[in-house]
């Protein structure tokens, strides 16, 4: 049996895509203002403790349901074969690794084995793979929508492991701003995702009204 897709639960799932991938980006610039942090030098996790971690906290766990929001958009309409599914593990798996970092950052002072191998730097290395995988094995799926998008989601997971790498290798002075810039490489991916969910929700809406009118 075939399932008609719902506009309402592609609407409130792009909605909260859009909102949890830009909010955080807000709550970002407000923490990095109110804690009076280096935007070029410190980077989300320095953001994510202190007496105002509860600003980058919340942006966590707004990410982190805007992930899961587009989870269930991406399973509701499966636009591919295995790799679209494996491409929506890869956005739950991201949900759940960031309401973690979110949960837990004290973690990033809790070593397990040596002091700079601690379980918030375990946390972020989950993160490589999921967003280099992630857009790549959806790309096929929304391709067949719109191209551009699949031109898209290749760019994002270019350009996020080769800044996720220059991060990992740079100096603190200024890793903080390719931190940066590499999660806005994932905006790539994501944003466009939420869009077309929105887009799509949209037009069954108004066909379900078209014809019932």
């Amino acid at each position: 049996m075939v399932t008609e897709e719902r506009p309402e639960l592609l609407l409130f799932c792009g909605l909260c895509g859009l909102l949890g991938n830009i909010a955080p980006l807000v709550l970002m610039a407000f923490a990095t203002e109110v804690a009076q942090h280096d935007f070029v030098s410190d980077t989300v996790s320095d953001l994510a403790r202190g007496p105002h971690k509860w600003i980058m906290d919340l942006g966590f766990y707004l990410n982190a349901g805007g992930l899961l929001a587009l989870a269930i958009a991406a399973a509701h309409i499966h636009l591919g074969r295995m790799a679209w599914s494996l491409g929506i593990i890869c956005l739950s798996l991201l949900a759940l690794v960031v309401v973690l970092l979110g949960l837990w950052d004290e973690f990033h002072n809790s070593a397990v084995g040596p002091a700079d191998w601690t379980i918030h730097t375990r946390l972020t290395l989950l993160l490589g793979p999921l967003y280099l995988a992630g857009p790549l094995l959806m790309a096929g799926g929304i391709e067949g929508v719109r191209r551009s998008y699949a031109v898209l989601f290749v760019a994002s997971a270019v350009l996020w492991i080769v800044l996720a790498t220059v991060f990992k290798l740079s100096p603190t002075a200024y890793d903080g701003i390719i931190e940066k810039i590499a999660i806005g490489a994932t905006l790539l991916w994501t944003i466009p995702l939420s869009l077309f969910f929105l887009g799509r929700g949209w037009e069954k809406s108004h066909r379900l009204r078209t014809a019932e009118g």
